[in-house]
């Protein structure tokens, strides 16, 4: 049922897309035609620009080979169409100063946005060792910059062509200012999203873009150094901050799938997300055999990633996403997962059936607490 009502909406989305942008498209068109017509070189240019942003998404989704969200593309073509043609080509800015400064906003908002997913990102490809308020300063920096090159467009084209985009130092630092209080909110607001994990302000569309072409852009580390790194994490052994796994569902006796073998997993994830966090290295045994992830019978990688992000989902909870990185490593034709908990800002319990459980590490261990002693720890640890 659920994934009939994903199919219907994502069709609904396709469609929707489909005829905002031929809409848009056509009254382009229309005003290239009457631009080029009449001379009025300042709609002639916006015209074009907005028929690129139109074909924008479609080059995006082929260059990178993955589809553009339909609501992210709908929000951007609107979007677009606010600022370029009715603000700039039909004065509606003149009239109501109130439009000006909320597509202003508008602007700030999405270049925020942007800017706080790239830096997230970047921290969760490990390319980024910051704290979250530092990752909130670089997202308002970003939109505001971006704030900045277009009033110097603005300014290019009142210098060049004679425009008057700009009607005074007024009108310039009215732009700039909303473009700051923009910045600024949602800088905030990603910080707060940083702080508590709760996950409601990072577009997972490009953040999913950038892991997927991390090696390309060169923001992921080095394949050998990565190798390098994590054969010296074996070769220490297991301690309170790291531990092995042999498999992750997979009975290595039965070699049958054990819903114990993946509590197991999660149970040491909770344990060093309630402690001061650690790694988690799947597919190497207590004797640190590397045997590899093959024996779990996943049909591919992505799946198996799709497997245990939906476990973490179902038994720790999506909020606590942020502070669980794992990637897929090669050592030398076998694959193994490195697991890489943060330390929670706040407790942790994990689900198992009707009952929640709460864990911590003990030495090279985890153990579960309960009655006075887990509220004499979460009184101690996270108050």
């Amino acid at each position: 049922m659920a994934k009939n009502r994903d199919s219907e909406a994502d069709s609904s989305g396709r469609k929707s897309r489909v005829v905002v942008t031929n809409i848009m498209r056509a009254i382009l068109l229309i005003a290239l035609f009457i631009g080029y017509t009449y001379s009025r070189n300042l709609i002639l240019i916006f015209s074009i620009i907005g028929l690129f942003v139109t074909f924008l998404p479609y080059i995006l989704s082929r260059m990178f080979k993955r589809e553009v969200p339909a609501s992210f593309e709908i929000m951007l073509l609107l979007f677009v169409y606010g600022l370029l043609y009715y603000g700039k080509i039909k004065g509606f800015y003149d009239q109501f100063l109130i439009v000006d400064v909320l597509l202003t906003l508008s602007a700030a908002f999405i270049f925020g946005l942007i800017g706080l997913t790239l830096s997230y990102a970047l921290y969760r490809e490990e390319s980024l060792k910051a704290n979250p308020f530092v990752i909130a300063i670089f997202a308002f920096c970003f939109a505001v910059s971006i704030g900045v090159l277009w009033e110097c467009l603005e300014f290019g084209l009142d210098y060049t062509l004679g425009f008057h985009l700009q009607k005074s130092a007024f009108d310039t630092m009215k732009d700039v200012l909303a473009n700051v209080a923009g910045s600024a909110f949602v800088s905030s607001l990603g910080y707060f999203y940083l702080k508590t994990g709760k996950i409601i302000f990072v577009s997972s569309a490009v953040e999913k873009l950038v892991h997927k072409h991390a090696y390309k852009i060169g923001v992921n580390k080095d394949k050998e150094q990565l190798k390098e790194h994590v054969k010296r994490i074996i070769d220490k052994g297991e301690n309170n901050k790291i531990e092995f796994k042999s498999t992750l569902r997979t009975n290595v006796h039965t070699k049958q799938v054990d819903k114990n073998v993946e509590h197991a997993t999660i149970k040491t994830m909770a344990g060093y997300l309630n402690s001061d966090g650690g790694t988690l290295i799947i597919g190497v045994d207590d004797s640190r055999n590397i045997l590899g992830i093959e024996q779990d019978n996943f049909v591919s990688h992505d799946n198996l990633a799709l497997h245990l992000t939906s476990l973490i989902k179902d038994h720790i909870g999506a909020e606590f996403l942020p502070f669980i990185n794992f990637e897929i490593v090669d050592l030398d034709g076998k694959y193994i997962i490195k697991v890489d908990c943060d330390k929670s800002n706040k407790e942790v319990f994990v689900k198992n059936g009707k009952d929640e459980h709460f864990y911590v590490r003990n030495g090279p261990s985890t153990a579960m607490l309960g009655g006075r002693e887990l509220v004499e720890y979460i009184n101690n640890r996270f108050k």
